[in-house]
């Protein structure tokens, strides 16, 4: 990938928080805007999960064993929390803040979306090494990138991007997709293109056979366009796996009053993977902002209990 016509912003090392026993599994989590690794390790670590057991209500909720938080589930992994570097945030007046790519809107997602190329191609380059020294270390199906808000839309950018060995699976909270839109119209022509009746016979019979172009699919023509639109480069790796994200599950949560990421954008985000054929879940919690909760962290144990490698790392019966 080129550099930035500006100066690459620096990563300080991330946060490193080892396995409880034997490392077997990585996690790789990525705040939101503002935030750093250390003022969101410790919260998401510590936060109470809802039971995976058959809910008994009470006034409490449906906590399950006291003191059981996000963390006791996972007793095999490590935690990887990067801290995004300092970047000039247009829409605050170019005052600095820690964030991973800059952007102008939320709710209008299209707006100056120029701003975001940048660090969403330094984030990826970034990302993708440190998913590679993980992979290296425990194997591929055991390194799972975790993130909220512009750290879900990071994770995602990263995701579809990434060309090695497909990994274990991405989790996004109360996140969003970069240039969805502008890979949707590309992919498919646009909503507003008529169709053509001859368009099938032409793409069958008229093409070049040796064009790369004349056989992509829409997963292949978005992010062949996202590539260009980030001026992003092919890398070139020992394992190359184009368009391995169509084997890399994908979980995202949002909750219904988020007031900063409306959860239709995130709905979009969801519905627009599933079209380029990524294995999407997708869950809204109700009175939810912008943030996680016991449900959402409930729901992700679950999600990881169905991957590959992880089934032992996330047993209910294991104590605090």
């Amino acid at each position: 990938m080129p550099p930035s016509a500006s100066k690459s912003p620096v990563h300080s090392p991330p946060l490193i928080v080892p396995s409880l026993h034997t490392h077997k599994t990585t996690l790789i989590v990525l705040h939101g805007r503002g935030f750093t690794a250390q003022k969101f390790a410790e919260p998401i670590l510590t936060h109470p999960v809802s039971s995976l057991l058959p809910s008994t209500t009470s006034l409490l909720g449906t906590l399950t064993h006291p003191g059981k938080v996000f963390r006791d589930y996972f007793p095999h992994t490590k935690f990887v929390f990067p801290t995004a570097p300092l970047r000039r945030a247009v829409v605050f007046q170019r005052s600095l803040t820690h964030q991973w790519f800059d952007n102008w809107s939320l709710t209008q997602p299209e707006l100056k979306q120029h701003l975001q190329a940048p660090g969403l191609r330094e984030t990826a380059i970034y990302l993708h090494d440190l998913l590679q020294k993980e992979i290296d270390v425990v194997g591929p199906k055991n390194v799972v990138l975790i993130g909220l808000s512009q750290g879900c839309a990071s994770s995602l950018i990263t995701t579809l991007l990434w060309e090695g060995e497909p990994f274990g699976a991405v989790v996004g909270m109360c996140g969003y997709l970069p240039f969805r839109k502008g890979m949707l119209d590309f992919a498919t022509g646009g909503e507003e293109q008529e169709e053509d009746p001859l368009a099938e016979s032409e793409d069958m019979f008229e093409r070049e056979d040796g064009d790369p172009k004349a056989k992509e699919s829409d997963s292949e023509k978005a992010i062949r366009w996202l590539r260009e639109e980030l001026q992003a480069e092919r890398e070139k790796t020992e394992k190359t796996a184009p368009f391995s994200f169509e084997s890399i599950p994908v979980f995202m949560g949002h909750g219904t009053e988020d007031e900063k990421v409306p959860r239709e954008i995130g709905r979009l985000a969801a519905d627009f993977l599933d079209t380029i054929g990524v294995n999407i879940e997708w869950k809204e919690y109700e009175g939810l902002g912008h943030w996680y909760s016991a449900d959402m962290l409930r729901d992700v144990v679950r999600f990881f209990k169905g991957l590959d490698g992880w089934e032992d790392t996330t047993d209910e019966s294991r104590t605090a």
